[in-house]
């Protein structure tokens, strides 16, 4: 037979899905710096252990005034004044040995993945370098952010990782040892003052985020008119750009005007718990002093002690 016979049909090479690389990996990667690692996490957990002692130095600063001599007064205060100075002097020497040692980590983290990813670059046939996604700018800004984002990843978390749980740990020990039935409370209702911190800070991040996505059109119109400028003064359509300028406009008005009444509330809800949190924390440690359980002093020393780490 003479007919032509139909080209058959060949699919385009579906991307291959790929699971995504674990953490436990990229620490494998760093192996080789676990004493810079160990150090990091040492300094790390001790500068952790510093804002529950600065505010447990607070609390006791504010009772001193409480006390019933002036000499005694006196005295307290020296020794706070004194543990001020010695968490200053402590906080520049641990932030110093954390970061340098997580820092020292991250480079030579980014250094071995570059050098890996570079290999591997070089192994590909020469059509794949063709591709306008491949292009010499591509690879070398893909070589430059990817290797930085791991860096990011594994050294600055850990390093903000052990941090937190180190102050927080020793933040709620603190508090137990000091006033054990106030800092049961305080932690019980810590959820709810973390979450509205939390939410206020998604809510101005959200909105700005939203606002600038909502302004691309506009945008896009203004630089358009601007770049075709010749063409809109020759054709008398400058009223035209501008009620197409205006009308995109009106959108994201709208969306910003829904948007502030949404934050409003949301930001004084949240504003609003945080304080009702306080205020329970105060009237039930008013409480405890009146029954001669805790004094004044382990009250203020509690609040701080939770109320700071919390933050």
């Amino acid at each position: 037979s003479f007919f032509a016979t139909p080209l058959p049909n060949i699919e385009s090479p579906k991307p291959v899905s790929r699971p995504p690389p674990s953490f436990r990996r990229l620490l494998s990667l760093n192996s080789p710096e676990w004493k810079h690692g160990l150090m990091g996490s040492l300094s790390a957990i001790a500068f952790g252990a510093v804002q529950p002692v600065y505010a447990l130095t607070i609390g006791g600063m504010i009772s001193a005034f409480f006390a019933k001599s002036h000499q005694e007064m006196q005295a307290r205060i020296r020794t706070y004044a004194f543990i001020f100075s010695l968490l200053t002097l402590l906080s520049v020497i641990l932030n110093l040995i954390q970061h340098y040692n997580f820092a020292y980590m991250g480079e030579r983290l980014t250094r071995r993945i570059r050098s890996r990813m570079l290999e591997k670059i070089l192994s590909f046939e020469a059509a794949w370098f063709d591709e306008e996604k491949n292009s010499s700018g591509a690879l070398c800004s893909s070589l430059s952010n990817q290797a930085s984002m791991v860096k990011t990843l594994v050294a600055d978390r850990i390093s903000l990782l052990v941090q937190t749980t180190s102050a927080v740990t020793i933040a709620m020990i603190i508090g137990l040892v000091v006033a054990w039935k106030l800092a049961i409370v305080m932690i019980a209702v810590q959820p709810l003052a973390i979450m509205c911190f939390y939410t206020r800070k998604v809510m101005l991040s959200s909105i700005s985020t939203n606002f600038v996505k909502a302004q691309n059109q506009s945008t896009q119109i203004a630089v358009e008119a601007v770049y075709n400028h010749r063409i809109v003064t020759s054709f008398g359509s400058l009223g035209k750009v501008l009620q197409l300028f205006d009308e995109a406009q009106e959108e994201p008005r709208k969306e910003a005007r829904k948007k502030s009444w949404l934050a409003g509330i949301g930001m004084g809800s949240a504003q609003s718990l945080t304080f009702m949190s306080w205020a329970l924390d105060f009237w039930y440690g008013g409480t405890l002093v009146q029954k001669g359980e805790i004094s004044a002093g382990d009250v203020f020393k509690t609040f701080f002690i939770l109320v700071s780490t919390g933050k």
